[in-house]
């Protein structure tokens, strides 16, 4: 007797499913705000270098490290504060051989600034802090210490998510952070459902 259909395996029918079905789906570029839950087309790059410019991470002075070398409770190091780098704004002092700027959490520092030393080790000659004024520093800093470096947290074209990457809130804000306001990602895909024959009954 002639069988009706043929069967196959499991593994065989899943495999020549696979055959007919596109392996890439075409892409689309949205907004970054609705990009929640889609999935990545291609990788995404930083256009920029993040931070952007080098920033303190702490309330206190930009200071040339080596003039802090040695310092300490008993001999501190004595420096002339110069100025000040406002929050938001680019630094305009120019800081020379014992000199130093008051910088803020965040802000940026001098280009000739290398260190910032926390305001907790210092202290004031005078008692306003209006420059020009000067402090003792009582705790010798280290070339780069207590600055973040441009491009510490993400460089200039560095990959930030790969291909295929599904978007979470957190990747959205990061995304916003770095200026990418349009992403490009995968079409949803379509899925269908057909079932046959009496065989299948509810539960």
């Amino acid at each position: 007797m002639p069988e009706f259909f043929n069967v196959l395996p499991p593994d065989e029918a899943r495999a020549l499913l696979f055959e007919h079905l596109t392996a890439v789906l075409p892409a689309e570029t949205i907004a970054t705000e609705d990009a929640l839950g889609r999935v990545t087309a291609t990788a995404v790059h930083s256009p920029q270098s993040l931070p952007a410019f080098r920033r303190s991470t702490m309330d206190g002075y930009a200071v040339r490290a080596k003039d802090t070398y040695g310092a300490s409770e008993g001999l501190p190091a004595f420096l002339e504060v110069i100025g000040e780098v406002p929050m938001g704004q680019a630094a305009q002092v120019e800081l020379g051989t014992g000199q130093a700027a008051i910088v803020h959490t965040g802000g940026m520092i001098p280009d000739a600034a290398d260190a910032v030393v926390q305001i907790e080790h210092t202290q004031t000659m005078a008692g306003e802090m209006i420059p020009p004024f000067e402090i003792e520093v009582f705790r010798a800093v280290a070339v780069g210490q207590n600055v973040l470096q441009v491009g510490e947290d993400v460089a200039l074209d560095a990959i930030v998510l790969p291909a295929g990457h599904l978007l979470r809130p957190q990747d959205l804000g990061g995304l916003l952070a770095l200026g990418i306001t349009e992403v490009e990602v995968s079409h949803r895909p379509r899925v269908g459902i057909l079932a046959t024959g009496d065989e299948v009954i509810p539960p």
